[in-house]
């Protein structure tokens, strides 16, 4: 079908109530799942359930660009953390249905095409939880406009805050303004969530790195390894280093001695992580989860506290400057 064979003389337009009194079904199931954090429900009520037409002044611009804006993106990160739940109980239940050694003694059930729904699963999780940072980031954009270098309104992503949080907050003015204090507060509040110590340093890279090769490679670039425990259960580990490639360490039997290789334990203890992936997905989870929360606290109080600003005509000026638009009407038949 093409945009041409449709009416497009419209008559009447059918859609959603614009004006709401009350929470809609879904923000409600996620708040009540314990997958929406507190503070974005409490955001989401403040902002009169994002109902057209409710919008505080600071984004109250005359076509309603803003707001709507806020609105959209706000949704997608709720969408991001309903998903990244989903696709992590599809992940649990996926991954303990791939065959091994031990559920074959122990007379347990697998299923054959568990591996491949697995694989699938874990990696709709990371695109997921990324969204829901990147989503978190663009919130932040569109209150703190312009204060976190290289995080412009439209195109923010979370990777720009943490580069922003490896570098210590440069003094502020002499004249400190409500947005110079909630820009501290997100520094402060963000940095141990984004920058622990050891042993969950770097978690944050790590995941970025997964997710940037099962986007652009797929699943296939990553090397899975199952290991067992005392009782012959096996879990399977994931390198947190790439590329990984078991091929270098082998040799064949008749080759010729080379030079002496790691041991296995010490190999395995410097490129797999710690824990298996179950644990490492549940983890990975709630941590995105707790620095969303954190991001949505700071923008639901800024939300009370810059109602009655002025138009925020630097984000409008940012979000109307990132419009893209491409000439592409259909392909050819």
């Amino acid at each position: 079908m093409k945009l041409e064979n449709c009416k497009l003389e419209v008559d009447r337009v059918v859609a959603a109530p614009m004006v709401r009194t009350g929470p809609e079904p879904d923000w409600v199931a996620a708040r009540g799942a314990g997958v929406l954090p507190t503070a974005g429900f409490d955001l989401y009520s403040r902002s009169s359930f994002l109902s057209f037409g409710s919008a505080p002044r600071f984004l109250a611009d005359e076509k309603h660009l803003l707001f709507s804006y806020f609105a959209m993106v706000f949704r997608s990160v709720r969408d991001a953390l309903v998903d990244a739940d989903v696709e992590l109980r599809a992940f649990s239940e996926s991954q303990a249905r791939v065959y091994d050694p031990g559920k074959r003694i122990r007379g347990e059930q697998w299923d054959p095409a568990a591996p491949e729904r697995a694989r699938r699963h874990f990696c709709l999780l990371l695109l997921s939880l990324q969204a829901g940072l990147d989503a978190t980031a663009e919130l932040i954009a569109l209150f703190l406009t312009g204060l976190i270098p290289g995080l412009p309104l439209g195109r923010a992503q979370f990777s720009r805050i943490e580069r922003w949080l490896e570098q210590p907050l440069p003094p502020g003015g002499l004249i400190v303004t409500p947005q110079r204090v909630f820009l501290e507060r997100l520094y402060m509040d963000l940095s141990p969530l984004v920058k622990p110590g050891d042993p969950e340093c770097d978690w944050l890279p790590l995941m970025r790195m997964l997710r940037n090769k099962a986007a652009h490679l797929g699943d296939a670039v990553f090397q899975y390894m199952s290991l067992h425990d005392q009782d012959g259960r096996f879990y399977t580990f994931i390198p947190r280093q790439w590329p990984f490639i078991p091929e270098e360490h082998i040799r064949a039997a008749n080759a010729v001695p080379g030079p002496a290789h790691e041991a296995f334990p010490e190999l395995l203890r410097r490129t797999l992580m710690h824990e298996d992936m179950v644990s490492y997905a549940s983890g990975l989870r709630r941590k995105v989860t707790e620095v969303v929360a954190a991001g949505l606290a700071i923008v639901d109080t800024a939300y009370v506290q810059f109602r009655d600003f002025p138009l925020n005509t630097a984000a409008l000026a940012e979000l109307q400057g990132s419009a893209e638009s491409y000439a592409f009407k259909h392909f050819r038949q």
